[in-house]
């Protein structure tokens, strides 16, 4: 995809021209797209006819589409099927071919791409089949790439409207630019819409027969069977999918929406309670399928950078610890460690991966040098498009004392004292062992705020740094109050781990071990946040939301690694605390939601705060005969809208969260402009404690179209669109 192209600045006139020009294209765009909804069948003859005189040109010559519509496993005949184009971020969404599907279910579609319109505004071609309640429906394509040839069945329409859960309206779809585009390849993804059979993400591994999103999405699939198959069957889904105090949905499309906005039904694990696994049993044409119902009806699609699960020292990934998406959704993802199979001990991480934002790694990804060393939870994206990585240096102590003997390009002791900075085209401009300057110790976040400043907190000296506008040369260190060293070991007081800026440019700071939270200024004076009144405990994570107020996770367990070894307090009381940004009481949600070990966290653009656990389990050594529990993420409300009869710090998620077995433990994680949850497999769930032998994960996971939307990069507080 192009960068956006934004019109000439030099004049006034020049800034108004092309804005009227393509105005009058739409409009005649517009006008064309009537005349085919009223010829039911063909474009008009004479398309010159249809737009303002002299912009005949515009449009393209006549491609013809031959598709095919199945369902419940047959040919569906009768089925009056439109095309439609819409354009992100303009609004406009229009038919332009109507015609039946015929006795075998096939049916022909006519149009003629709009050029300069296809060129300028990135219009997403996307085509419904609608008998009475019944529908599907398939995303087919964008800009001037489209199939000959197409099938659409109930695969095509699940991936559709989970990929798009968050545009989908009464009447049409549309939203944000990037967030649209995006979702095409997204429900790719899922299914081939040129065959309408599973798209190889979700058929092979990691995916497939590894985890149970592909049976989550048979039984959804089966969902729509159903439909297809009984109008009385539809009125259940209606009635299923309608969220509490909401309007009832009034297509199958709108309903796959809602069921993806909304995924979980009470008193899990009771099957007869969850309509949606009812319904999936009615026409199960779609194998494998799930025997049971899930506690939600997310799509957990994980990502290894290959078509592998198993972890060797030839993956791509190994402990992603954070991420940071940039403007148009592409995922920049720091590493701790070097690729090891599980039994090998795990050395300091030398890469900076890139992804696209439907998951396919990038080309030239990972990147080497600058410094990149053991990267842990510091990873940011500045006002320009820069990468920032954080250098904590994760490593085994085998790798650090010299007892394993360094491999080419990858297995040397690890530094703790610098962050790397690259170009936005993968280039490293920081020197062979980073920056150092500002005296960074042990960097866990590294965080830009909208003037272009980095806040990196030293876990290791109980301190920030702050480097002005990017340049490292300024950089400056500030010193937590209370800050130092245990009398018999070299382990820090305060461990300061993550930052979050505030719309007043001041950073956040939790204090893992000082069990405090520290709001730092620019002129280097530090505020400890009063958290008298809520019980602070081992904080992790911290988010802002878009009015500037802070989100803790208190993990009640998590003594993190920094320069001493992991130290687990076995808490069973996680929570997350709400702090105002009006300087009000803070206030405390204990176990909400499917709490467990609370790390990362994330609000969407509907401030609604969604939280990443570190797995379920007490931070222990693995047992062979240990049964681990799925990892979960969980939901509660925020300041913005909530369901019905919830409220503030109220779980949206059920008891057990979201869980699936594709999520391991979780560390950080983000919301693009899709509406997709990125997550982060950062451990093993059944890894060991104290580095004994590798303990990273090797993946992520993308939650395709679960929460509101967020303008990226996430600068300061999170912005929606609007």
């Amino acid at each position: 995809m192009d960068d956006v192209r934004s019109f000439p600045s030099s004049s006034s006139c020049s800034q108004i021209l092309p804005q009227l020009f393509s105005l009058l294209l739409l409009l005649g765009l517009l006008t064309a797209a009537l005349q085919v909804v009223a010829s039911e069948k063909q474009p008009a003859a004479d398309p010159q006819q249809n737009f303002p005189q002299g912009l005949g040109p515009i449009l393209g010559r006549e491609q013809r589409i031959a598709g095919r519509l199945s369902g419940n496993g047959n040919p569906l005949a009768g089925y009056r099927v439109s095309l439609h184009v819409t354009y992100p971020g303009v609004g406009y969404d229009l038919v332009l071919d109507t015609t039946t599907s015929r006795l075998d279910g096939k049916f022909d579609l006519h149009l003629r791409l709009p050029l300069i319109l296809s060129h300028r505004l990135d219009p997403i071609y996307y085509v419904i089949a609608k008998k009475h309640t019944a529908m599907l429906a398939s995303a087919i394509g964008s800009g001037r790439r489209l199939p000959r040839q197409i099938e659409i069945n109930e695969r095509t329409t699940v991936a559709t409207g989970t990929a798009f859960a968050q545009f989908i309206g009464e009447k049409s779809i549309s939203g944000n630019r990037y967030g649209m585009l995006n979702a095409v390849r997204m429900a790719a993804n899922m299914a081939n819409p040129r065959t309408g059979a599973l798209a190889s993400v979700l058929a092979n591994s990691p995916n497939g027969t590894d985890t149970s999103t592909l049976r989550t999405f048979n039984s959804l699939a089966n969902v729509v069977a159903a439909c297809i198959a009984d109008a009385g069957y539809c009125q259940l889904l209606f009635a299923a999918t309608t969220p509490a105090g909401g309007e009832r949905p009034k297509t199958v499309l709108q309903a796959l929406a809602n069921l993806t906005r909304y995924p979980s039904y009470p008193n899990y694990p009771k099957d007869a309670d969850d309509p949606i696994f009812l319904l999936s049993l009615a026409s199960p044409i779609y194998r494998p399928l799930r025997l049971e119902r899930p506690t939600n009806w997310l799509l957990f699609l994980k990502f290894t950078g290959g078509q592998y699960s198993e972890q060797d020292n030839d993956n791509l990934i190994n402990g992603p610890g954070n991420i940071a998406l940039d403007h148009r959704g592409f995922a920049w993802i720091n590493d701790n460690y070097v690729p090891a199979a599980p039994t090998d001990f795990a050395c300091a991480g030398q890469r900076l991966l890139k992804f696209f934002p439907w998951g396919e790694t990038f080309p030239g990804s990972p990147y080497f040098g600058g410094g990149l060393s053991g990267a842990g939870y510091g990873i940011t994206l500045d006002t320009r498009g820069n990468i920032w990585v954080g250098n904590f240096g994760f490593e085994a102590e085998a790798c650090a004392d010299g007892t394993i003997p360094p491999a080419p390009g990858n297995k040397i002791p690890a530094t703790h004292n610098s962050v790397s900075l690259f170009l936005p085209n993968g280039v490293p401009i920081s020197p062979f062992r980073g920056f150092t300057q500002g005296k960074i110790f042990w960097p866990q976040a590294t965080v830009s705020d909208r003037k272009g400043n980095i806040w990196v907190a030293n876990c290791g000296s109980d301190s920030i740094t702050v480097i002005p506008e990017g340049n490292p040369w300024l950089a400056r260190n500030i010193a937590l109050p209370g800050g130092g060293t245990e009398p018999d070991s070299q382990s820090p007081l305060l461990k300061p781990f993550a930052i979050a800026i505030d719309p007043q440019g001041r950073a956040w700071v939790t204090g893992n071990k000082a069990q405090e939270i520290y709001i730092v200024s620019l002129d280097g004076s530090v505020d400890t946040v009063d958290s008298s009144q809520v019980s602070v405990s081992w904080p992790m994570g911290i988010s802002s939301d878009s009015r500037g107020n802070m989100w803790v996770s208190s993990s009640d367990t998590v003594n993190i690694v920094c320069i001493d070894p992991l130290d687990s307090q076995g808490g069973e009381n996680p929570s997350v605390i709400f702090y105002p940004a009006d300087g009000g009481k803070p206030k405390q949600f204990n176990q909400r939601g499917g709490l467990t070990i609370p790390w990362g966290s994330a609000v969407d653009g509907e401030d609604t705060l969604w939280v990443f656990n570190f797995g379920r389990v007490p931070l222990e050594d693995a047992d062979d005969d240990q049964e681990w529990p799925d990892t979960g993420i969980t939901r509660l409300c925020g300041i913005g809208s909530c369901p019905h009869g919830l409220g503030l710090g109220d779980a949206i998620s059920p008891d057990t969260g979201y869980t699936s077995d594709a999520l391991e433990r979780i560390t950080g994680g983000a919301i693009d402009p899709s509406g997709n949850i990125w997550l982060l497999n950062n451990w093993r769930k059944d890894g060991p404690l104290f580095y004994s032998t590798n303990p990273g994960a090797n993946s992520f996971v993308i939650v395709p179209g679960a929460a509101k939307p967020v303008k990226t990069p996430l600068i300061g507080p999170p912005r929606t669109f609007h």
